[in-house]
């Protein structure tokens, strides 16, 4: 499915997109912890990821809800929502200027 044009210059699908960037930090974070944790050091490394994964999470899904909110009908559902905004995630694109 091609992105809708008015998710492009959406500045809450620009958020969404930068904190799920930022989640997969959190997520290495998290695993990171895991192996500390594992080696018999202090839970705070695995704390700090998983509290900074929940929060970029919900500033994420925030994002994506209020992105749909804001397209034209006939809006797309947001199973096809969730694999643009991994692709991209994955493969950015030029940012276009605010009109």
């Amino acid at each position: 499915m091609e992105a809708p044009p008015a998710l492009e210059a959406d500045r809450n699908w620009r958020m969404a997109v930068w904190s799920l960037r930022a989640g997969y930090g959190a997520l290495v974070v998290t695993l990171v912890g895991v192996v500390v944790l594992s080696s018999g050091s202090t839970p705070w490394v695995l704390g700090a990821g998983v509290l900074a994964w929940l929060a970029l999470a919900a500033v994420t899904l925030t994002g994506v809800v209020r992105a749909h909110d804001a397209l034209p009908e006939p809006r797309p559902g947001y199973w096809p929502l969730r694999f643009l905004l991994i692709r991209d995630t994955v493969h950015a694109r030029p940012t276009t200027p605010p009109a």
